[in-house]
């Protein structure tokens, strides 16, 4: 393989992650960790107190923040429930806004927790709200009206003390831009480069010890993709413009960075045949000081490449992370699902096609040093994956010597244990999340487990009962570890 009060119900539940049978929530009662013992591992929110829009945000060691906001009494609610890492509640925030205020996105960086509020007209967006800046460390808030906003949605914000980025889409909901506000400022700003073919922001990153801000972007000439770099500093002066290095054969078909140390980036991506555009594998481009390395090329297993016959299949564009022990780059195959439905036009039956979501195949990881080197590869198998719409599933954990590929899917955790030899640990399986009957009236929505701080995890969702509309509903967040 190459809110009702300001403390959310809390419940003792102890939870972890074991390599023979991964969770077992239900089970662990009688096995506190030492570091956790007396304090509680489970967040529950009632639906019917703090609605449905409830939302966390990990914080690294400062803990994580819950957060949402409602309409009440011709106004908007807001309440913010911060938890430090042994999920104690340590601050508590609840404000009121103007009617018409809705919560766009947020983010957390250099221990601030930032909040975007936009205003609208008569169900549409205007282009003023304000950023809610909560300090982890102070316990304090504060806000910042803004104006210049975009008119679609915003896909994703990072933050420091000097800069806060979002890429939004126009109102037309086809490009994606990308926006700065820097300390002080008042008006984001879109990024502006005179003179070239329209484009759409593919991805973005800040460079904090050289207040450079990279961004990727992506533009379709003669009916191809043309992914290029520009590099600005904080007030968006372009300082460098460049098409990626690419090879008569292939072509680069997506971009990810990574930022490494100061200048030093790590960027990956997939990339295609030039011959019949199908999609071949992964290429790897360290960049610094404005200058690319060697282009890499890194072949999917023959199972992953779909011929043009098969031409309803396709690749996303892929999910870069990294801590000390590697990077990882996961990207997914998956194709567009239909089936028929019968149509009666006059009497007369016939069938149509009905999209039916997108089934996902399987996942390629790939694990790589940061001068592009692989030094691991495989091809993860869904078993049933069906869903509205795109997204990414697979997760990655370096664990000491092994590696942990995993995702969450409704009550169930797949799982499978491995290490750079190929060696299987721990084979794929499949585990209940929580006990069900079959009577249970439970269902349970929006599952996601992710990495938190150390050795952590949270395990989020809701958990919905089909007897009532809200009551016994809950959204949930479980402190999880490996042992």
């Amino acid at each position: 393989m190459h809110l009702h009060n300001s403390q959310a119900a809390k419940s003792g539940l102890t939870s972890f992650l074991a390599p023979v049978l991964m969770l077992l929530l239900w089970a662990a009662l009688s096995l506190p960790a030492d570091a956790q013992r007396g304090k509680p591992l489970v967040l529950d929110f009632p639906l019917e107190l703090y609605g449905e829009d409830l939302q966390h945000t990990p914080c690294d060691t400062f803990g994580l923040c819950v957060f949402h906001s409602s309409s009440k009494n011709d106004s908007c609610l807001f309440e913010l429930f911060h938890y430090d890492c042994n999920l104690e509640q340590t601050g508590h925030t609840r404000l009121l806004f103007a009617p018409e205020t809705y919560l766009e996105a947020a983010c957390y960086g250099d221990g601030e927790l930032v909040i975007l509020f936009q205003y609208k007209e008569k169900k549409k967006k205007t282009g003023s709200g304000f950023f809610l800046i909560y300090d982890c460390s102070k316990k304090q808030v504060d806000t910042l009206s803004v104006d210049g906003l975009a008119a679609g949605s915003v896909s994703r914000m990072s933050h420091n003390k000097d800069l806060t980025l979002f890429s939004a889409t126009r109102s037309n909901n086809k490009h994606k831009d990308l926006y700065y506000l820097g300390k002080g400022a008042t008006h984001a700003q879109r990024l502006n480069i005179p003179d070239v073919v329209d484009y759409q922001i593919e991805d973005f990153g800040i460079d904090t010890s050289q207040r450079h801000v990279l961004a990727a972007l992506r533009s379709t000439v003669n009916n191809q993709t043309m992914i290029w770099l520009c590099e600005t500093d904080y007030r968006q002066n372009i300082l460098f413009t460049s098409d990626l290095p690419d090879t008569l054969g292939h072509r680069c078909e997506s971009l990810r960075m990574l930022p490494l140390d100061s200048s030093q980036w790590f960027l990956a991506g997939i990339y295609e045949s030039r011959a019949n555009n199908v999609t071949m594998g992964v290429y790897t481009l360290p960049y610094h000081d404005m200058q690319f390395d060697s282009l890499s090329l890194h072949p999917y297993t023959t199972a992953s490449i779909v011929t043009p016959n098969n031409g309803q299949y396709f690749h996303t564009g892929g999910k870069l992370t990294c801590d000390t022990n590697g990077i990882v780059f996961i990207t997914e195959t998956l194709y567009p699902e239909y089936h028929d439905r019968p149509v009666y036009n006059y009497g007369v039956m016939t069938y149509e096609q009905t999209f039916n979501g997108y089934r996902y195949t399987s996942a390629d990881v790939f694990v790589f040093q940061p001068d592009g080197t692989e030094t691991w590869y495989y091809n993860f198998p869904y078993d049933n994956i069906l869903s509205q719409q795109l997204g990414s599933y697979l997760n990655f954990s370096f664990l000491q010597d092994r590696y942990l590929l995993y995702y969450v899917r409704g009550n169930e955790l797949v799982t499978m244990l491995t290490n750079s030899n190929d060696e299987i640990i721990d084979s794929k399986r499949t585990s209940s999340l929580f006990p069900a009957s079959a009577n249970s009236p439970f269902t349970y929505n929006g599952t996601q487990m992710k990495q938190w701080y150390g050795g952590y995890y949270l395990l989020s969702g809701q958990r919905r009962s089909s007897r009532s509309s809200l009551g016994s509903s809950k959204y949930f967040i479980h402190k999880l570890w490996y042992r």
